[in-house]
């Protein structure tokens, strides 16, 4: 039955400009987003994102009032608004889960695995934060119900564009006059940082602006000035003093590739962005061999990536196999993973690539698209190494199918491709990956191994996790949450997986030639408190023995770097070290032909300063952290810091990660090669 034309009037019969609609939301969607993800709101801060986000209203207003008064104009106005809701709650929820906020790109590139492997887990979150869904979209269904566009009156355009004017000015002008976040703009800019100081709108528009070519030209990347101060105080590895010390100190040469001139490279090539990463190179000073040079030379190597694995799951009695190899290779007793962002994919690139991932989600991609001919597996697979990379989870998750192959391994093999015999449980077996595959290489020596282990990975519940529920009762009795003792239950099968590996090795007598190295991807962030992993507190505080957790100690976890060979050695490592340093200290152990130069991280065993970053340009040296947040450095305990420390160290860290960025988005790595064969 047709409505008449009276009827029909009065459906929708609130007259709501869209304009009006579209500013209010750009508002309404970035306050509840900020409010519901940040703990302890700064007023500057939340003045200048409440600014920033009048100017996008007027923005959104503006370019709405084109199609105001057209008879679709409205259902336009819906859809747009609609798609903005999705996009802040879907932010909302990667900080819920991951606690950190993760541009679109790397949204779009794990969309496929959160559609498939991680539906349910999506479905769950959503409904517990549905009344967030209802709030966040309660104004966009009341217009589409109520509301009757009408047409833009007089002089509406001037006062939105003075209103973005006003917006942006004012956000601006509370950001210079507050200070610690104006270098978040520019050379301290990060993604994640961006969004908590300025709002998500001006997140993505940075991170648009920073990802092109003419702004990559513009970042910050100085050359630095010979550095004039003492070597650590403290050694960077101990030996144990049985040992005889050499009677004279060898003459060693420096980690360098022969004919390698960055200062020939800069003058000859056109491109800015690449002269620039040249002259920078050019200036560093390559790092000296050591007394551990060759080490490992010939040895077989098996890296792994241990999901959320940290010093906390080693326990002499329920992990004697962890334990081991913790305590009786190269003991490091201040490791750091930092969080990244982006979850699993950024703690695996910064393990094998030594970069910091700063293209978050998409870093791996890279691999695909130059040579990455630093990397230890690319390295030992020129010297004629049997290859292979293993996981015991889909192929095709962070498209590790495409990618791996590319990180200087022969073939990638997983759970439906090549991986068969596999239980089908979540989170899956990583017993069963080592029992299924070390048969395949463990004849085939020299090998060069990597695994990305998963049977860790949360959540931490005897419902989610099927290693939690096997593992089980060497927990149960234990003085902690069920939520820890889910946690510790998941990380006994790595103990298994492991337990496996060194009976293998033993029975094979090749455990002294073969050096296994395990590092963590990230925190155990499925412990924090989140509607995601169903927790209601912090168990992160409880699994780490603290009251409250900043990033120097959520990320202090664990390396480990063990083989037979070293068992009498008593090797010890006490300064700063994370996982950048991991590719630098092998290639130096293995003794292989590479240039230090073109890696972030340092040789522990070399006579570098120690030094840890985090992406949001905060750091660690042996003489103590600073906070980029509240711009505070806190010496180490007894030590007095040389005038101008603080500057020239956040200078350094401020280059390392800017030529992480230029070296990504440049293709560098590419050009380098090119460059190195004449072509």
């Amino acid at each position: 039955m047709r409505l008449s034309a009276r009827a029909r009037e009065k459906v929708g019969s609130v007259p709501v400009p869209g304009w009006l609609l579209s500013a209010g939301m750009a508002v309404y969607c970035e306050l509840l987003l900020h409010l519901w993800t940040t703990e302890n709101l700064k007023p500057l801060r939340f003045g200048a994102v409440l600014a920033f986000s009048l100017g996008f209203g007027g923005l959104a207003g503006l370019l709405n009032s084109l199609f105001d008064g057209k008879r679709w104009g409205k259902w336009v106005t819906f859809a747009l608004n609609l798609l903005l809701c999705v996009f802040y709650l879907a932010e909302f929820f990667c900080v819920d889960a991951y606690k950190n906020y993760m541009s679109p790109g790397m949204m779009l590139g794990g969309a496929k695995g959160v559609a498939t492997d991680f539906a349910g887990v999506a479905f769950s979150l959503i409904l517990a934060g549905a009344w967030r869904v209802l709030l966040m979209l309660l104004p966009v269904i009341l217009y589409a119900v109520f509301a009757r566009p009408v047409p833009v009156g007089r002089g509406t355009r001037a006062v939105l564009a003075l209103a973005i004017l006003a917006g942006y000015g004012l956000g601006y002008g509370l950001v210079c006059f507050g200070k610690t976040d104006r270098d978040k703009l520019d050379r301290a800019y990060s993604f994640d940082e961006a969004i908590r100081a300025f709002g998500l709108h001006m997140g993505v528009t940075l991170e648009a602006v920073r990802g092109s070519g003419s702004a990559q030209d513009q970042l910050e990347l100085e050359v630095p000035a010979p550095v004039t101060t003492q070597p650590p105080q403290t050694r960077p590895a101990e030996q144990d003093s049985r040992e005889t010390e050499p009677a004279q100190t060898p003459e060693y040469g420096f980690h360098q590739i022969e004919g390698l001139d960055f200062e020939t490279l800069e003058n000859e090539n056109p491109y800015s962005a690449v002269r620039q990463i040249n002259a920078y190179l050019a200036a560093l000073t390559p790092a000296r061999e050591n007394q551990y040079t060759g080490l490992f030379k010939g040895k077989n190597l098996i890296l792994i990536t241990a999901e959320a694995f940290t010093t906390q799951a080693i326990d002499p009695e329920r992990t004697p196999t962890l334990y081991r190899l913790a305590t009786r290779g190269i003991r490091f007793t201040d490791y750091y993973q930092p969080a990244w962002g982006g979850s699993t994919t950024t703690g695996e690139f910064s393990n094998v690539v030594g970069l910091v991932p700063t293209t978050k989600g998409m870093c791996m991609s890279m691999a695909i698209e130059q040579p990455p001919f630093l990397t230890i597996g690319s390295q030992l697979q020129r010297e004629g190494y049997y290859s292979a990379a293993y996981h015991n989870h889909y192929a095709d998750f962070y498209s590790r199918n495409h990618t791996h192959t590319h990180l200087g391994y022969d073939r990638f093999i997983a759970r439906y491709q090549g991986l068969e015999g596999l239980t089908e449980e979540w989170p899956e077996s990583d017993l069963e990956m080592m029992d299924i595959t070390v048969p395949d290489y463990i004849d085939r020596q020299p090998f060069s191994i990597y695994y990305m282990t998963v049977s860790g990975h949360c959540g931490y519940s005897l419902q989610e996790n099927a290693q939690s529920r096997k593992n089980y009762d060497a927990v149960k009795d234990l003085d902690c949450s069920e939520a820890v003792k889910c946690y510790l239950a998941s990380q006994l099968e790595l103990e298994n997986a492991m337990t496996s590996l060194i009976r293998q090795l033993e029975e094979a007598g090749i455990a002294d030639d073969t050096v296994i190295v395990i590092s963590p991807d990230h925190y155990p962030y499925g412990l924090e408190r989140s509607a995601t992993w169903k927790n209601a507190k912090n168990y992160l505080c409880e699994l780490y023995g603290v009251s409250e957790i900043d990033r120097f100690t959520r990320d202090n976890t664990g390396l480990i770097i063990w083989s037979g060979c070293l068992e009498d050695k008593n090797l010890k490592v006490e300064t700063p070290v994370y996982s950048l340093d991991i590719l630098p200290t092998l290639s130096n152990l293995f003794g292989l032909d590479y240039d230090s130069r073109l890696l972030v991280g340092r040789d522990v065993f070399s006579d570098a300063e120690p030094l840890v970053l985090w992406p949001e340009f905060s750091w660690k040296t042996d003489k103590g952290t600073y906070d980029a947040e509240t711009k505070t450095f806190t010496p180490a305990e007894g030590v007095t810091v040389e005038e101008g420390y603080v500057e020239r160290i956040k200078n350094t860290v401020s280059n390392k990660i800017n030529f992480c960025k230029k070296v990504q988005d440049q293709l560098y790595f590419n050009t380098l090669s090119k460059l190195m064969n004449n072509e």
